[in-house]
């Protein structure tokens, strides 16, 4: 069965008619996505005197060139699977930061495991954040990874059934663990009275691969990934499995039709050098879309400046990536497209910030929402932006990211902002078209959630 993205991506700013009929999150169908998109930013004009009514009749053409199908997906019992990096993160205030010295930060991850705090200290972590982040966007998503048989693993389940995850597809088949698989990944959140924070867990130390033993997918685990649109990962997984096992796992989703995604993550840095650095340029180049942070992709590619390393990564000679997004924090993002010359800025939402733990993870759920549904760049720039930025809104991550009725609060504000400011047109920028497409990206950004939100689904567990 061919299952996923036929990647007819033939025009940058095309959308798929075609969406699945089992997600509980209802998304807009093109079709009529068009016309009530142009209504509601006609009514935001007549709203307002100060609005600028141009400025909505430019969105509105837009969206009405935008609607055009680009084919159609096989359905699949899963929009995507998170691959790996299974781990519990358990937070610790400290007096001050630990050394960076090898030795002494390995002696505190002995201390800190023989006697951790208790739950209250305790927090889903790793592609968790990911997972939450996708279902409450109304994704069908499912672990693959490892959990120890543990009251560890058993807490990761539980929040994970919660959330409305599916059943974890374990990486390790039969009842005989290896003493170092009998614990789920522990990662200590280390937390100065500042809030200056850093991590200290296994991923740094090894030995690696941290899951020994693993050389094949578990028939589980690999039937899930014949039945997905899409297979999303970090860097993190190649600390835990071998890295030719990795890649032909990836190879064998993307031949069934399924979108990869990658995220390099905090470990673009030590995949970027030395042994590992022909496995990172072999997933670049098999990757769909990569997400990065601007100091990841200087890391990752070399190039200073988010527009010339997103560009790197698709004038890479064997690449097939159609998305390649960089990251600026509180300057907002960037993507180029294989299918367009354009690069398309989006400006970040202004937000009050508890902390940016799990801000790239939710952020990119709503890329991998996008893409696969079809929706063009910059409602699917601006809906990531919100659930990046309604993320970075709470404090830490797991059960903590975004939930959509913060989300709908921003865009709404944004919207309505973006379309007074009149932020739909074009210019130059180093001698490049640039696409912010502000006012549209905003409003059709906050269509596809006021057409597919119910009031009960989505919540976060404050708010529940």
């Amino acid at each position: 069965m061919l299952c996923g993205s036929q990647h007819l991506h033939a025009h940058a700013r095309a959308r798929d008619t075609s969406i699945s009929q089992h997600v509980p999150c209802r998304l807009l169908q093109p079709s009529l996505r068009k016309k009530q998109l142009c209504s509601f930013l006609r009514l935001q004009c007549l709203t307002s005197k100060s609005r600028k009514c141009a400025s909505a009749t430019t969105a509105c053409s837009q969206a009405t060139a935008a609607a055009q199908p680009v084919g159609t997906r096989k359905a699949c019992t899963y929009d995507v699977i998170a691959l790996g990096n299974l781990c519990l993160d358990i937070f610790v205030s400290v007096p001050e930061l630990p050394s960076t010295e090898l030795h002494s930060r390995q002696k505190l991850l002995s201390q800190l495991t023989a006697s951790p705090p208790s739950r209250a200290a305790w927090e889903v972590g790793g592609n968790t954040n990911f997972m939450i982040a996708a279902a409450r966007l109304g994704m069908q998503v499912a672990p693959v990874g490892h959990l120890g048989p543990d009251e560890y693993g058993q807490y990761i389940k539980d929040v994970l059934q919660r959330e409305g995850v599916h059943e974890v597809r374990p990486l390790i088949g039969g009842e005989h663990l290896d003493d170092s698989l009998k614990q789920t990944l522990l990662c200590f959140v280390l937390v100065a009275p500042d809030s200056a924070h850093s991590f200290c867990s296994r991923y740094d130390f090894g030995p690696w691969p941290l899951l020994p033993g693993v050389t094949t997918m578990p028939p589980p685990a690999w039937q899930a990934l014949q039945d997905t649109q899409a297979v999303y990962l970090n860097g993190c997984l190649f600390d835990e499995l071998p890295s030719d096992m990795v890649l032909s796992v990836l190879l064998q989703a993307k031949s069934n039709g399924a979108v990869i995604c990658f995220d390099p993550g905090p470990r673009s840095w030590v995949l970027s050098s030395g042994s590992r650095r022909p496995t990172l340029d072999a997933l670049l180049d098999l990757s769909d879309i990569v997400v990065m942070t601007e100091e990841e992709a200087l890391a990752v590619t070399g190039q200073t400046g988010a527009q010339a390393a997103a560009q790197w990564v698709l004038n890479r000679p064997k690449s097939s990536t159609q998305w390649s997004i960089v990251k600026q924090g509180s300057s907002g993002s960037v993507l180029c497209s294989r299918q367009s010359p354009a690069v398309y800025n989006q400006s970040a939402l202004q937000v009050p910030v508890g902390d940016t733990v799990g801000c790239g993870d939710s952020f990119a759920a709503a890329i991998v929402l996008g893409y696969i549904r079809g929706y063009d760049i910059p409602a699917t720039m601006a809906l990531a932006n919100a659930v990046g930025a309604a993320t970075a809104m709470g404090t830490g991550a797991g059960t903590n990211v975004a939930s959509a009725q913060t989300v709908l609060h921003l865009l709404s504000n944004a919207s309505a902002e973006s379309t007074e400011n009149n932020a739909g047109s074009g210019n130059k920028q180093n001698g490049d078209a640039v696409r912010s497409d502000q006012a549209y990206g905003n409003a059709a950004a906050l269509q596809i959630l006021q057409d597919s939100f119910t009031p009960s689904y989505g919540k976060s567990a404050s708010e529940s």
